[in-house]
């Protein structure tokens, strides 16, 4: 019997609120009322004074769900197959919801599109329970789906080939502008450097020095031990706060201290001792103003730690002594290396600014930090020591990772692209060096996705597949390294050829007079200056103009990937297409999906991964993903909460959830499109990011490195959607992000998450390749699950990773039976003794039910008793009937038999008499309790 009312009532959240909304709220839903919406549809409303939880109501319902696994076009064929097997018994209306992944959605698509066609279920299930000939005539046409019609000469694979370099050059005029600004800044800054004159040698030390005063008195007030409690709670600085007064503000310093450096390249030898000081002495002297600061601070405020300002008087003055020294003698060191005893800095004037530029910014950062690590090492300790320690270790460790950045990027940008492309002699080789490293780009991000997936999976993993990882991120890097070097020699041949043309035009009379301070080739650098000003301004004019202008997602494959898809099997269950005859394309061929919830069987669930590769959820490091799913009523993910958008989870245990009726997302491609509002995101478009599964963010596969070559070379088949969670009303109607420079720019360095505006959707077998999780979400009582994934070995490790997730996030424990799945390899050696039926049984116990819920496993499987064209066709392919998900043209062969194979493996499992999924189960659990002969 299920549990009580009572039982689940008391285990119910607090927040429960009805699931019938008026006014603003009626746009959004947490998790609570999305489920309760789904179980009137199936159940109708609950009676006046009822107010039993989703969770009761569930379990008193037994709801039944078919799942269709992700593995592209091979799943949908043997899906096809195995719906037909149900429809033949009248056993597709047993089911509440069909849940898709991936290529397991194209299969559902195509069989709500034909059920909408058919008018009902019944009339639906009578149609494809035949023959299914003439049903399926029309999808065969499209057994190549992306291509229909093959050949290096067809039209179809020129206009696929046009679309990706359309597309691609068309991301590349915003990506490469917004990348350009990286030498472009640097080059700025040398060529600042270079103008520098002792009039400006006190200017950047005051301006430093103010700089680092903020840092230091920040990090002073900020340190965990300095910090106010009020009701026994400490105030903590925010990651935020730390990076705007810490981080930020001590890289200001160690960028404007350089250009006091530079002018001292402009006195005469030998530089005095008091100028070599002054760096030092500054740096001393801020240091101890800001600590005797925070001591005024603290003491006004009456904040705790008073008294380990006073006893930390003397390590704080002794560490910033020491670092202040190291600054002075560092740059007296610096000069006499690169003077080398000359009377003048004149033979070295075209060295000196390049070296600073890329040597003094980290180099005052690392004296810096010095100075945090004598002062811990010698600091009067407090209760949280520890604490303490470790955030200051954390700040360090980002300013030192800055210091690494800008280095890594001076040496690929100014120096590399000096030495190796900008030599005369050197020219042509170094040339052909570089594009020939370029080359080492697209082919790491077309390999990227088939490697790191196999790669990645635990089941496979071994030596060699390490090994092919750090080929790959090697791979990267070379690109990375050449592209910028490129980039920065490109831009230095442009910017000179731009000041041989206007460079003295465009100087203010002032400036003339500093003529012969250049780089020692006759280039003044206040004329330089004036054509970077130039540079940067247009630089950043294109970025404005750029933003809330271009859609992120209408330029990837994304668009391509759905037109395709849609065509093939959303537009082949239609009786009649009204296509354009020359592409063959019919914008009625995908449905809304809001219009799908007339029937109260076969809810459409489409699976989709909701990509968290910023690693704000720590406790997700591996899957780096989460669930994410639309309904005809509702679209969201159980993750997140719009009530908290600072990551503090209330008290109650985690997010509440954030759902948007789906009629009111994603549906409308341009503000000012009328014709879509209100009715929601199309099936096909869905679909398309249920299966993308080459994708820069994609899950536990996420990679930073290959993700910047993929988004580069156009590798995209997710999109970015509006997050339900943070979005504003007018923007979630939209299917794209408010701003898509800046969600580019986060693809291009695999960053995804969810406290942002637009979140980043994929592949739903990014995150569970079965459609399994929400199902255990919903409590389902009766689970059949059609796993058609590429598991030649069967080391079922889609189930295991959606099993262990389940009872992770606490949704259900599942304990699956005997496996009587074997791998073709075992079945062809042991024959019918090795007892292989293709299915298993489990069973699921849910938190609070007192009943034990089913689930059936399919894969498909070379068993003995297949038909005899699949066992012709499994001939001819060894890695039948788990070959390649990579490959996505399948031959008329190729189709019939998985379809066959698919038909063939669900109708063996039924017996003579059986009418209900509950005598189903009954039935495989004897037939999997029978031995096979011979054992």
């Amino acid at each position: 019997m299920s549990a009580s009312l009572a039982d689940i009532q008391a285990d119910a959240p607090s927040h429960h609120l009805p699931a019938v909304m008026t006014g603003r709220d009626a746009w959004f839903l947490d998790t609570e009322q999305a489920l309760e919406e789904e179980m009137d549809h199936f159940c109708g409303p609950p009676q006046p004074g009822d107010r039993a939880p989703w969770q009761a109501r569930a379990d008193q319902a037994r709801l039944a769900a078919l799942c269709l696994s992700g593995g592209g076009i091979r799943s949908a064929t043997f899906c096809l197959g195995a719906l037909q097997a149900l429809a033949s018994r009248r056993m597709l209306g047993e089911f509440h919801y069909l849940s898709t992944v991936s290529g397991g959605g194209f299969a559902g698509g195509w069989l709500q599109t034909f059920i909408r066609q058919c008018g009902s279920i019944a009339e639906a299930e009578r149609q494809l329970g035949g023959s299914g000939n003439e049903i399926f005539a029309k999808l065969r046409r499209y057994t190549n789906y992306l291509t229909p019609e093959v050949g290096i000469l067809s039209s179809d694979t020129w206009a696929g080939i046009v679309l990706y370099i359309r597309n691609t050059i068309l991301n590349w005029l915003i990506i490469f502008p917004l990348l350009l600004f990286v030498p472009l800044a640097l080059l700025a800054y040398r060529t600042a450097l270079e103008a520098a004159r002792g009039s400006t040698l006190w200017l950047p030390l005051v301006l430093g020095s103010a700089a680092l005063f903020v840092a230091t008195f920040s990090a002073c007030i900020l340190l965990p031990s300095h910090r106010p409690r009020t009701g026994g709670v400490t105030a903590y600085a925010s990651p935020a706060r730390v990076a705007a007064c810490i981080v930020a503000p001590t890289c200001v310093w160690a960028l404007a201290l350089p250009f006091t450096l530079r002018a001292l390249f402009e006195q005469p030898l030998p530089v005095s001792g008091l100028s070599l000081c002054r760096l030092g002495l500054a740096y001393f002297a801020v240091q101890v103003t800001a600590y005797l600061s925070g001591l005024i601070w603290q003491t006004a405020k009456g904040h705790p730690g008073l008294w380990l300002y006073e006893r930390n008087v003397g390590p704080w003055l002794a560490s910033s002594l020491v670092s202040a020294a190291l600054i002075s003698l560092c740059t007296g060191a610096f000069i006499d290396w690169l003077v080398g005893g000359a009377a003048s800095f004149d033979a070295e004037r075209a060295e000196v600014s390049q070296t600073l530029t890329y040597a003094a910014p980290p180099a005052l950062i690392v004296i810096h930090l010095l100075q945090s690590v004598i002062f811990i090492g010698f600091r009067k300790s407090a209760e949280c020591a520890d604490l303490d320690r470790e955030w200051v270790a954390r700040v360090d460790g980002q300013l030192l990772l800055a210091a690494m950045g800008w280095t890594g990027l001076c040496l690929c940008c100014l120096v590399l692209s000096a030495d190796a492309l900008g030599r005369h002699d050197a020219q042509i080789p170094a040339l052909f060096s570089a594009l020939a490293a370029l080359a080492t780009g697209p082919a790491a991000a077309f390999l990227g996705k088939q490697v790191f997936v196999r790669a990645q999976s635990l089941a496979a993993k071994g030596r060699m597949d390490d090994l092919v990882m750090m080929g790959l991120s090697a791979m990267a890097a070379v690109f990375g390294i050449s592209l910028f070097a490129l980039m920065g020699w490109w831009l230095g041949r442009l910017l000179g050829s731009a000041y041989d043309w206007w460079g003295d035009c465009l100087l203010p009379g002032w400036a003339l007079g500093g003529a012969e301070v250049g780089s020692g080739c006759g280039i003044n650098p206040y004329g330089m200056i004036v054509i970077l000003d130039v540079a940067v301004a247009a630089v950043l004019a294109g970025a404005v103009w750029l933003f809330g202008r271009v859609n992120v997602n209408r330029f990837s494959m994304h668009g391509v990937y759905r037109n395709r898809l849609t065509r093939g099997f959303l537009g082949s269950a239609r009786a009649r297409r009204d296509a354009d005859p020359f592409t063959d394309f019919d914008e009625e061929d995908s449905p809304r999906i809001a219009e799908l919830g007339t029937e109260k069987r076969l809810l459409p669930v489409v699976n989709m991964t909701l990509n968290l590769t910023d690693l704000l959820h720590t406790e997700w490091a591996e899957r780096k993903a989460a669930s994410f799913t639309a309904t005809p009523f509702a679209c969201g993910s159980a993750v997140l909460d719009r009530a908290d958008r600072a990551r503090d989870l209330p008290a109650t245990g985690g997010p509440r959830g954030a759902y948007i009726r789906t009629s009111q997302y994603a549906g409308m491609e341009t503000r000012g499109d009328r014709v879509s509002a209100g009715r929601g995101p199309l099936l096909g478009g869905l679909l398309t990011i249920s299966g993308a599964a080459v994708s820069p963010n994609w899950g536990y596969h996420s990679s930073r490195p290959i993700a910047f070559l993929m988004t580069l070379f156009n590798v995209r088949l997710g999109a970015w959607l509006p997050n339900p969670a943070v979005a504003r009303r007018d923007d979630l109607k939209l299917a794209k992000p408010r701003n898509s420079v800046l969600a580019l720019l986060s693809e291009l360095g695999g960053r995804s998450t969810d406290v942002r505006q637009a979140i980043y959707l994929s592949d739903g077998g990014h995150f569970d390749n079965l459609g399994v999780y929400e199902m255990l979400r919903r409590r389902c009582a009766r689970i059949v699950v059609i796993d058609a994934g590429q598991d030649e070995h069967c080391t079922f490790f889609d189930l295991g990773s959606v099993i262990r997730k389940a009872e992770v996030d606490g949704l259900a424990k599942v304990q699956m039976g005997e496996m009587r799945i074997l791998a073709r390899s075992t079945i062809e050696r042991e024959g019918k003794r090795a007892g292989a039926l293709g299915y298993a049984r489990g069973t699921i116990a849910y938190p609070g039910a007192r009943d034990a819920a089913s689930l059936i496993y399919i894969k498909p499987s070379f068993l003995d008793d297949i038909p005899a064209e699949v066992r012709a066709y499994g001939a001819t392919s060894p890695a039948f009937p788990h070959e390649s998900t990579a490959d996505q043209w399948f031959s008329e062969s190729q189709f019939e038999s998985y379809r066959a194979l698919g038909f063939h493996q669900v109708s063996k499992m039924f017996g003579s008499k059986l009418t209900t999924l509950s005598d189903w189960s009954v039935y495989l659990d004897s037939e999997i309790g029978r031995r096979p002969p011979d054992c």
